[in-house]
C-alpha cells in the first residue's frame, strides 16, 4: 500500500487543472479535419487566382449545411489537395516539427559556456564554432567539385565517347579522340535513352531510400531557420541520396539546376558534423550553423562568397545576429578556397559562368534594362503560378494513384530530352548555354561553342541579327521556361536557379542583339553594344522574378562578371522584377512552404490586430505547485500520467518559472540515489535549481501585435501571461500562449482585421459578387492604384498577398494540454539519460484523443 494517498492535494490540483478549466479561451477553434480542409482549400485558391468560375453549391458538414463558393476546375481541386496532404502526411504536419525554443537555447548555451572548465578546455568551446564553420565550408565545396566532375562525365556520354578512356568529359578529351554520336536518329536515340535512363536511377533512389532528398530543399531550410525541427530533411539518409540523385538528374538533361540543392546539401553536412560537438546539440547554436551552412551552398554553386552571406541573409535566415554573419562569411570563405584549388571548370573564375566586360553603358540603356527587368517579374510570376497548380495537380490522390513518382520522373525525362534535342541551345547542358551567351564574341569565339551555337561568326564577329537568330533564341527561352514549369516539384533532386537564368538569357541575348542592331543602323549610343551584357541582365531579372530576392542576386552577378561596371544595370532589373512580380503573387519558395503545408512565421503582417493575448490563451494547464508540499511520489505520478516536455511551476497563486521534464526526471533520479523515500517532501531549494526563472511573461492584456514581435525577434516557443486578478498580486499565471497556437488562429482568419483577408466574410463576399477571384483582384487593385500612389501599391499589394499567403498553413491539431507539450512515458526505473532538447508541440495524449 502506498504511503501517499492517490488523491492527495498535489495530485487532485494537477487534475483539475487539467481538465476543468481546458482551453476556456474567448476566441474558440475548431479542429476537425474537415475545417482544416477548408482553411488549406481556400489558402491554395488565394495563391493560384484561378479565374475559373462555376455555380455555388451548399454542403453538410456535421449535419448542418454550410455556404461555400464555387468550385470547379481548378477549384474543386484545391479540395482534393488538401485530402491528399492529409492522406500522405497524416492529419497534420504541424504535430511531426517541433517549435526551437531560441530563447531558452541561448539562455541554456551562457549557462554552458560559463561552466568551471579548463584554460584549454574553454579555448576549445570558444573555436568549435569557426572549426565546424570551415569544415562546412570545406564539405561543401567537395561536395560541389565531386556533382561536377560526375556530371561532365556522366552528361558527355549523350553526345559521344572519348576513346582514350570513355569517363573523359568531352572539354578534357583530345579532338581527335572524340566520337560525336552525331544528329541523327542515333544521336537522338541515345541521347533520349541514357538520360531517360538517368532520370529513372535518380527517381528510383530518392522514391527507395530518402523522399525528402527530392526537390531543391531551400523551403525546407527556411522552414528550419525559422525555427522549427525537420530531422528527415537534413538526416544523413538524406544527404547520401541528395548528392547521387542530383548528379543523375543535372546528367539527364531534365531542366534543372543543382545549384539551390546545394544550399540543402550544405545545412546536411552542418547537421551530421554538429554532432560531433556537445556544443552545437544547442539548437539555437545549431541554426547559427545552418545559416553559415547556407552560405556555404551558394558559394560553392556560384563561385560567390560575398553573394552566398547575403542570400543567406535574405532568403533563408530569419535569425541572423552578427556572430552568424562572421561564421556565414568564414564558411562562404572555405568553400570559395577550396573551389579555386579544386578548379574543375578550368576557367579563370570559381565557375563555369566567370565573365569579364569592361566596356560602361549608356545612359539612355538603363530604359532597355528596365523593360528586361518588367519582363522577368512577368515570366516569374507566371512561372510561379502555373508551377504552382501543376504541383498541386500532382497531390491529387487520383493522380498519385495512376502515375508512380519514379514513372513521372522518367516520363518528363523523356518529354525534356525529346523536346530538347532539336534545338541546338537547349540541346547542351544548361549550364554550357549559359556562358555561351553570357560570353562575348572575340579571339577563337567562332570555334568554341558559341559559333555552334550560331551567337558568333567564323571570323570571330557577332552573329548578323537575323530571323533564324531570333526565332531561335525566342524558341529556346520559351521551351525551357516550359520544361522548367513540367519539371521543377518533381520526386527527384531539382533545382530551379540554371533554368532560370538560362530563360532570362536567352531573351536578354534577343533583346542585346535587336539593341545592337538598331544602334549600328541609327547610331543610338557613341559606344558598341555587348549582348552579353544584356543576358545577363535578363537572366538576373528572370531569377529576380521568380525567387524575389534582391541584394544577393545583385552580389552573385557581379561576382560572376568580375567587375563593378554593371552594379547599375542589375540594380535596376532585379529591382523592376521583384516589384512586378509581387503585385501578382509571392516568391517561388514562399509559394512551397504554403503548399507543403509547412508553418512559417512571417517577419512582417500587414493586420491589424484588434484582440489581446488573453483572447486567444490557454489556461487548461498542468501545473507543479510548490505551495501544495509535493512528494517524491507525487511528482513521480505527474511525470508518468502527465507525458508534457515541462510544465508551469507555481507556488499558490504566484508564478515561478518553468521546468523542464527531462531536468525533473534528473531529480527524481538524483533523489532516489540519494535513498529518499516516496513519501518525504522535495523541498523548495531541491527544486528551484531545475527550474526556468527567466521565462518570457508578458501582460494578458497585451496586443497580439506585441506577441508577435516577441515570437519573430526572440524566437520564444512560449510566451507565459502572467498578471493580477481581482484580490490576488500581480504575478498570477493566467494561461500561455505558444507559437504554433498563434500560427494556428492567425491562419483561421479568427484573429486580426484586414478587409481582404481570403478567411474574412467581407472578402468572400466581394469575391463572390464580383464574379471570381480574378476580377476582385482587379477590383481591388483598381481601388489601391486610385486611393494610393503607383509605388505604395506595388509595397502594399506584396504585404497584403504575404499575409494572405500565410493562412494557407494548416493549422495544427488543437491540443487539450493548453499548448504544453507531450513527451514518451517515463519508467521510473530505467536509465536516467540526458535527451536533446527537441521539444514536441500539440501531439495529442492517447487518453485525451479518445476522449
Amino acid at each position: 500500500m502506498e504511503s501517499v494517498s492517490p488523491m492527495s492535494p498535489f495530485r487532485r490540483a494537477v487534475s483539475e487543472g487539467s481538465t476543468r478549466h481546458m482551453h476556456l479561451c474567448i476566441v474558440q477553434s475548431s479542429s476537425t479535419e474537415e475545417q482544416v480542409a477548408q482553411w488549406r482549400e481556400q489558402a491554395v485558391l488565394e495563391l493560384q487566382k484561378s479565374r475559373l468560375g462555376g455555380g455555388r453549391s451548399n454542403r453538410a458538414r456535421g449535419g448542418s449545411a454550410v455556404a461555400s463558393y464555387p468550385l470547379t476546375g481548378f477549384q474543386s481541386m484545391a479540395s482534393q489537395v488538401a485530402a491528399a496532404t492529409q492522406v500522405t502526411r497524416g492529419p497534420s504536419l504541424w504535430p511531426s516539427m517541433p517549435t526551437v525554443e531560441m530563447h531558452g537555447e541561448e539562455i541554456s548555451h551562457q549557462h554552458q559556456a560559463v561552466q568551471s572548465m579548463s584554460c584549454v578546455d574553454r579555448v576549445w568551446w570558444h573555436f568549435q564554432g569557426w572549426f565546424l564553420a570551415i569544415a562546412v565550408g570545406i564539405c561543401t565545396s567537395l561536395s560541389g567539385a565531386s556533382l561536377d566532375m560526375g556530371v561532365q562525365g556522366l552528361s558527355s556520354l549523350r553526345f559521344g565517347l572519348c576513346k582514350s578512356s570513355f569517363w573523359v568529359p568531352f572539354r578534357h578529351c583530345p579532338h581527335e579522340s572524340w566520337v560525336y554520336w552525331g544528329e541523327g536518329v542515333t544521336g537522338l536515340f541515345i541521347s533520349v535513352s541514357y538520360g531517360t535512363f538517368l532520370a529513372f536511377i535518380s527517381g528510383l533512389l530518392v522514391f527507395s531510400f530518402a523522399p525528402s532528398a527530392a526537390g531543391s530543399g531551400i523551403p525546407e531550410v527556411k522552414t528550419i531557420l525559422n525555427g522549427f525541427v525537420m530531422a528527415d530533411v537534413v538526416s544523413l539518409r538524406t544527404l547520401l541520396i541528395k548528392i547521387p540523385g542530383l548528379m543523375l538528374s543535372v546528367a539527364a538533361g531534365m531542366s534543372l539546376g543543382k545549384e539551390g540543392p546545394l544550399v540543402h546539401v550544405a545545412v546536411c553536412w552542418a547537421q551530421q558534423l554538429s554532432r560531433f560537438f556537445p556544443q552545437f546539440a544547442n539548437e539555437s547554436k545549431r541554426r547559427e550553423l545552418f545559416s553559415a551552412a547556407a552560405a556555404a551552398g551558394v558559394s560553392t554553386a556560384f563561385g560567390a562568397p560575398l553573394g552566398g552571406v547575403l542570400f543567406s541573409l535574405e532568403e533563408v535566415s530569419t535569425f541572423f545576429p552578427s556572430r552568424t554573419l562572421v561564421k556565414s562569411f568564414t564558411a562562404a570563405m572555405a568553400a570559395a578556397i577550396v573551389l579555386s584549388v579544386i578548379n574543375t571548370t578550368n576557367t579563370q573564375g570559381l565557375t563555369l559562368f566567370s565573365v569579364e566586360y569592361s566596356t560602361a553603358c549608356h545612359p539612355v540603356e538603363y530604359l532597355v534594362f528596365a523593360v528586361l527587368g518588367v519582363l522577368g517579374g512577368l515570366i516569374g510570376a507566371l512561372f510561379n503560378a502555373v508551377n504552382v497548380q501543376w504541383s498541386a495537380l500532382r497531390m491529387l490522390p487520383s493522380f498519385r494513384q495512376r502515375v508512380h513518382p519514379v514513372a513521372e520522373v522518367t516520363a518528363i525525362a523523356l518529354v525534356t530530352t525529346l523536346t530538347s534535342f532539336p534545338l541546338a541551345m537547349t540541346r547542351v547542358l544548361s549550364s554550357d548555354a549559359i556562358h555561351a551567351l553570357f560570353e562575348a564574341c572575340d579571339a577563337g569565339s567562332g570555334r568554341q561553342l558559341r559559333g555552334h551555337l550560331g551567337l558568333c561568326t567564323a571570323e570571330d564577329l557577332y552573329a548578323p541579327c537575323t530571323w533564324q537568330l531570333v526565332s531561335q533564341l525566342l524558341l529556346a527561352a520559351l521551351l525551357r521556361l516550359l520544361q522548367t514549369i513540367l519539371t521543377f516539384g518533381v520526386p527527384c533532386p531539382a533545382g530551379l536557379f540554371v533554368p532560370s537564368l538560362f530563360t532570362g538569357a536567352a531573351l536578354g541575348r534577343l533583346v542585346g542583339i535587336l539593341v545592337q542592331a538598331m544602334n549600328h543602323e541609327q547610331q543610338l549610343f557613341p559606344r558598341s553594344v555587348e549582348p552579353g551584357v544584356y543576358a545577363m541582365v535578363g537572366a538576373a531579372a528572370v531569377l529576380g522574378g521568380v525567387c524575389r530576392v534582391t541584394i544577393s542576386l545583385v552580389a552573385i552577378m557581379l561576382e560572376l562578371t568580375g567587375g563593378m561596371t554593371y552594379i547599375v544595370p542589375f540594380m535596376i532589373a532585379v529591382l523592376i522584377a521583384k516589384l512586378v512580380g509581387d503585385t501578382l503573387n509571392e516568391g517561388i519558395y514562399d509559394l512551397y512552404i504554403v503548399l507543403k503545408g509547412y508553418p512559417f512565421l512571417q517577419e512582417d503582417l500587414d493586420v491589424t490586430f484588434t484582440e489581446r493575448c488573453c483572447d486567444i490563451m490557454e489556461t487548461g494547464l498542468t501545473k507543479l505547485d510548490m505551495g501544495l508540499q509535493p512528494t517524491v511520489a507525487d511528482l513521480t505520478w505527474l511525470v508518468q500520467n502527465f507525458h508534457f516536455r515541462g510544465y508551469p511551476v507555481v507556488k499558490g497563486d504566484s508564478f515561478v518559472g518553468y521546468v523542464k521534464r527531462e531536468h525533473l526526471r534528473d531529480l527524481l533520479g538524483h533523489l532516489t540515489t540519494l535513498g529518499r523515500g516516496e513519501a518525504e517532501v522535495v523541498q523548495e531549494e531541491e527544486l528551484l535549481p531545475v527550474v526556468d526563472s527567466a521565462v518570457m511573461r508578458m501582460s494578458p492584456d497585451a496586443p497580439l501585435s506585441q506577441a508577435h514581435r516577441v515570437f519573430k525577434q526572440l524566437g520564444c516557443k512560449f510566451i507565459f501571461l502572467v498578471g493580477s486578478r481581482r484580490g490576488t498580486t500581480q504575478d498570477v499565471l493566467q494561461g500561455i500562449l505558444s507559437k504554433k497556437n498563434f500560427l494556428k488562429f492567425l491562419k483561421s482568419g479568427k484573429v486580426g482585421h484586414m478587409l481582404d483577408y481570403p478567411n474574412s466574410e467581407p472578402y468572400r463576399a466581394a469575391r463572390f459578387r464580383h464574379g471570381g477571384m480574378a476580377a476582385d483582384v482587379a477590383v481591388a487593385a483598381m481601388e489601391r492604384v486610385r486611393t494610393h500612389s503607383f509605388v505604395a501599391s506595388l509595397f502594399n499589394n506584396s504585404r497584403r498577398r504575404s499575409d494572405s499567403m500565410l493562412e494557407a498553413l494548416r493549422a495544427p491539431e488543437a491540443s487539450s494540454s493548453g499548448g504544453e507539450e507531450r513527451e514518451e512515458v517515463w519508467d521510473p526505473e530505467a536509465s536516467m539519460t540526458s535527451s536533446e532538447f527537441v521539444m514536441q508541440d500539440h501531439s495529442e495524449r492517447p487518453d485525451e484523443a479518445a476522449r
